[in-house]
């Protein structure tokens, strides 16, 4: 099979959904449901795009390349971040938060740069660390699935390795979280969402017409069986608090996984709402990145303008002070205002690259 396959609208639209529902979760819309699946989807997306005639032999190249793809726009955004953190200290933003002087300015920012997070507004980038070990994790079992059948001269046997490979990381990801271990650059989740991996892998590798099996009345279905699992047996994920329901973790993770595939089946058929997703797919970083910021600038603003009294409290709510009064514009505005945001940079630097390049 082709790994370098086209990517198609299909898998921005998928991402679309999937920062839609981050931003519903954090808004307080649906907040439940979602998080059923929401992060789980971007596990899948990038396992199923593991290229591995390019970096089957060679995961610190794949990793390499993670990395190259996400740490400028996570320094970046994150640079941006702390330096307006006192503009949300003085604004009442920020509650009980000293002020930073220079010294603690820099280290913030030097703290930006190891993926490290040192502001509110920064809290949804906890998730960058964690995908991009687990997308080392897996192309590391899938080296060592490939490398290890060579050896023994039995090739026929890389996919069993990397399969056992893959779930004995599931295995050891749900031990941690039944102990609450937690690990720097929350390694636990990564390791823990590498079966999710293996389960895009082997759908790109045994299953290449799978969109078939993607439909309105499968979306239906999977929409009443997790609202089941969710209200009925009162079952929540949220992964960041080491709150899974054990084993079950996976199978409620694959059925969210297919209800967003269903949708973005459906999507693809209306030429302007796929059009719109894949918009908001193409930028999901910049989303997940700034999304709390704008709910914080609408709060201030809500605040401003409020005819009655807001408290101290209310207004340093995190990571919204109005979600009941506001919560469609959280989400209007935590979704479209970054992505626009995004689209404006990259018109920038699109702009100015091309120039620069020229003048060596």
């Amino acid at each position: 099979m082709n790994q370098n396959a086209n990517r198609s609208a299909y898998w921005d639209i998928i991402k679309g959904l999937a920062i839609i529902a981050v931003v519903m979760g954090h808004c307080g819309i649906q907040s439940a449901f979602v998080y059923l699946f929401h992060l789980a989807v971007f596990f899948f997306v990038t396992g199923y795009f593991y290229n591995e005639n390019k970096y089957g032999d060679d995961p610190f190249r794949y990793l390499g390349a993670r990395l190259a793809g996400c740490w400028p726009r996570f320094f970046f955004y994150s640079v941006c971040l702390v330096l307006i953190h006192n503009f949300f200290v003085t604004h009442g933003l920020y509650a009980n938060t000293p002020l930073y002087n220079h010294t603690a300015m820099l280290t913030s920012c030097l703290q930006a740069a190891v993926f490290q997070t040192t502001e509110n507004m920064q809290g949804a980038l906890w998730f960058v660390p964690a995908w991009l070990l687990s997308s080392a994790f897996f192309g590391g079992i899938v080296w060592f699935g490939r490398t290890a059948s060579r050896r023994i001269g039995a090739e026929r046997l890389e996919t069993p390795l990397v399969i056992l490979g893959s779930l004995a990381a599931g295995v050891v990801g749900l031990f941690l979280f039944s102990r609450r271990c937690y690990l720097p650059y929350n390694m636990h989740c990564a390791i823990l969402a590498v079966p999710l991996y293996l389960a895009a892998w082997l759908m790109r590798r045994r299953l290449p017409s799978f969109k078939r099996y993607t439909t309105w009345y499968g979306a239906l279905i999977s929409i009443i069986l997790l609202h089941q699992v969710n209200a009925g047996l009162q079952i929540y994920i949220d992964i960041s608090a080491m709150s899974i329901p054990g084993v079950l973790y996976y199978p409620i993770s694959l059925l969210g996984i297919y209800l967003v595939l269903s949708l973005a089946s459906l999507a693809e058929r209306i030429p302007a709402l796929s059009k719109g997703l894949a918009f908001l797919g193409r930028h999901s970083f910049d989303i997940m990145a700034l999304h709390f910021l704008v709910f914080k600038a609408i709060d201030l603003a809500y605040a401003r303008l409020s005819a009655v009294p807001v408290s101290a409290e209310t207004l340093a709510g995190f990571p919204t002070g109005f979600r009941e009064e506001l919560g469609p514009v959280y989400l209007v505005c935590g979704i479209l205002l970054p992505a626009l945001a995004a689209w404006g940079l990259d018109r920038i630097t699109g702009f100015l690259l091309p120039r620069n390049s020229r003048q060596k």
